[in-house]
């Protein structure tokens, strides 16, 4: 690597790596409210409101999914590269905002359609109804707004805020079994609050509107194309709870959330290495720099690897005492589908880089499309027949299957146009500081017996070890952080 191509990519890094340290802020605080809230709306609502809830919740998820259509990620890519011409940026974000609405103005009317049409759904209409609030403000957020400008500073105090207020409501008003609805207006109210002052803030970017006329010919396919990836990738998780409601009952589908809760808070907080770099790589692909480009995935692909694979043995190690604390005792049963969730999990996060970061970028969704729809066949179809025998534990498990298909199929498709060199190496040395966890894990499980205590110093002493063995053995991803580490202490002595 030349001078050039180094100075390239530090320069490149260094700003992602910022937007990584927000976004990966924003993603602990995602962890730390609900392990504080978790604990407390498991046992004041019992199993059987967690599980109406969260099929509920399940439901109009799709809903929203079908508001949403593929917009996010179309509006990221494309805005990303049109971003230093506000006049084209400002018609452009006009356009989606007017698609987002019509979309979402087709969901409601098919919601109310079902609603009114399909027996299951008149036992839990009052939840579905207040949920369903979440579909219009989830609009008028326009969040693809700050990803198209990397602003995650905003994105970051605006969660804590709106966690913080969403903690002191749930704590003031959700007492009792019979708070169901509290709570459920509860989850809708922050997100409300957060998304209109995302509008409102938005207009130090555009001025968002309707849009009068709609190029609908030239955005509507793309846009359908991310949205079947989007339908697929979240039948993976959602298809598994709403088929449990109908063939398991209430209290099956209340021990699956547990784990998926689990899977899904350790998913968004090392998924944040790869969505604050969709937009910088698609910047450079849009400006014609492959060479930093294939820098800086290198980079980006690196260090998901080197904090995942540790992160995902640390759940597994842990997995017993991390179900009792987030929910009790009642819900330990779950720990065996958090086990086959955490596998999946690699494969998750893996296929979205292939996928998001290479294959979309380079304007390949069709291949992404097609992996997703397949796979999440697949999960479906696995599902009906597995679900019935194994219960959550099948779920998890076709969940697997499902995350494992499509990252063989992106990832034989990326190979095709972009090599990644030294990711054996690297993975060699991951493996390394993984048997140094292993080691403090079972250590302080023997010396020590109160459970707190030891799940807490076992999390404390693996980073501390994993992060010394990776130093030590030179994981250039690892050192890079300690570097900046290094520096950040030397400019505060200076000062």
């Amino acid at each position: 690597m030349g001078l050039r191509d180094m100075m390239a990519k530090r320069k490149e890094y260094s700003s992602i790596k910022v937007n990584m340290v927000l976004n990966a802020v924003k993603g602990l605080i995602s962890v730390v409210f609900p392990l504080i809230s978790f604990p407390y709306v498991f046992r004041i609502l019992g199993v059987d409101n967690i599980g109406k809830y969260n099929f509920s919740n399940s439901v109009i998820s799709y809903f929203i999914l079908l508001a949403s259509l593929g917009i996010h990620t179309y509006a990221v890519r494309e805005g990303a590269r049109i971003r230093g011409d506000s006049i084209r940026l400002k018609h452009f974000a006009d356009e989606m905002f007017t698609i987002n609405v019509a979309s979402t103005a087709a969901s409601y009317c098919l919601l109310g359609v079902l609603v009114l049409m399909v027996g299951k759904f008149q036992e839990y209409k009052w939840l579905l109804f207040i949920l369903s609030f979440q579909i219009a403000f989830k609009t008028i957020g326009i969040e693809w707004i700050y990803s198209i400008y990397e602003d995650y500073l905003y994105i970051t105090i605006r969660s804590i805020i709106f966690q913080l207020l969403s903690l002191i409501l749930l704590l003031t008003l959700v007492k009792t079994e019979t708070d169901i609805n509290a709570y459920a207006a509860i989850t809708v109210i922050s997100g409300a609050g957060a998304n209109i002052l995302n509008y409102i803030h938005a207009k130090k970017y555009c001025k968002v509107k309707l849009a009068k006329p709609v190029e609908w010919k030239k955005h509507i396919k793309p846009i359908f194309i991310f949205f079947g990836m989007t339908v697929a990738v979240t039948l993976y998780v959602n298809s598994d709870i709403t088929i449990l409601g109908f063939l398991c009952g209430d209290r099956v589908v209340g021990i699956y959330s547990v784990s998926t809760k689990i899977y899904t808070i350790v998913k968004t907080v090392l998924s944040s290495v790869i969505v604050v770099s969709i937009p910088r790589l698609s910047a450079l692909y849009g400006e014609g720099r492959p060479n930093d480009f294939i820098l800086v995935a290198e980079d980006i692909y690196k260090l998901l690897l080197s904090i995942a694979i540790p992160s995902i043995v640390g759940v597994i190690l842990l997995r017993k005492e991390i179900v009792n604390i987030v929910s009790g005792k009642e819900y330990i049963s779950s720990e065996s589908s958090l086990f086959v969730l955490s596998i999946a999990l690699f494969f998750c996060l893996a296929s979205w880089f292939w996928g998001q970061c290479i294959l979309v970028i380079f304007q390949m969704e069709q291949d992404v499309f097609k992996a997703t729809c397949v796979s999440a066949l697949v999960n479906i179809g696995l599902n009906f027949i597995f679900i019935p025998w194994g219960k959550e534990n099948a779920a998890a498990f076709t969940t697997l299957l499902a995350e494992l298909l499509s990252y063989i199929w992106c990832k034989h498709k990326s190979s095709k146009i972009i090599k990644i060199k030294g990711i054996g190496q690297t993975i060699c040395k991951i493996m390394w500081g993984c048997i140094g966890i292993v080691t403090v894990k079972n250590v302080i499980f023997r010396l020590i017996k109160e459970p707190m205590t030891e799940f807490l110093l076992t999390i404390t002493m693996s980073v501390i070890i994993y992060f010394l063995i990776e130093v030590v053995i030179k994981n250039e991803e690892i050192l890079n952080i300690a570097r900046e580490i290094k520096g950040k202490i030397s400019l505060f002595k200076k000062r």
